[in-house]
């Protein structure tokens, strides 16, 4: 059974979910699909947040040479972002877009705010969606894995740092 506490949060909950899954398709299905580049710059802080919580350990420990290759990989995060199909994009919009609410967030399990982010905060947060036995958190949580992953890792300033030789030379 029930408490009613419980009644009242999975309404409310329900009742927010119902309201984004109305509200964001209308306001993503505008106009031409947005590039990768203004997505970026838009939702930089919420990419450099997540960046951190998925690369860890891979990124320079330096401060500057951190702040740089964040940079770096919004800015490829963004390009790789601009190669897609509009459809995509727009999908990946929404995506960004419902991060940047602080209640969709805070539904999702993030209530914190992205600048300034607390980097373990974000990594309990993305194992949820992980590990959620809802497809729709797992697949946002496989997109921004490999949006940013693969935007880090593409770069070849980044491949000696994580003892990866480079592709095979053909002969």
């Amino acid at each position: 059974m029930w408490s009613r506490r419980r009644v009242i949060y999975v309404g409310v909950a329900g009742a927010l979910a119902a309201g984004a899954a109305l509200v964001l398709p209308s306001l993503g299905s505008t106009g031409a699909a947005p590039s990768g580049v203004t997505l970026a710059a838009e939702h930089g802080d919420m990419l450099r947040a997540v960046a951190q919580a998925l690369l860890g350990s891979a990124l320079p420990i330096e401060a500057d040479a951190r702040h740089l290759a964040l940079a770096r990989v919004v800015n490829a995060t963004g390009a790789l972002i601009s190669n897609l199909a509009p459809a995509t994009r727009k999908e990946i919009a929404d995506l960004f877009g419902l991060l940047a609410l602080k209640p969709a967030r805070a539904l999702l399990g993030y209530s914190g705010d992205w600048v300034g982010a607390d980097v373990p905060a974000v990594t309990t947060f993305l194992a949820g969606l992980r590990d959620s036995s809802i497809g729709l958190k797992q697949q946002a949580y496989f997109a921004l894995h490999d949006l940013l992953l693969g935007s880090f890792y593409a770069d070849p300033s980044t491949w000696a740092a994580t003892g990866y030789p480079g592709p095979p030379q053909l002969a």
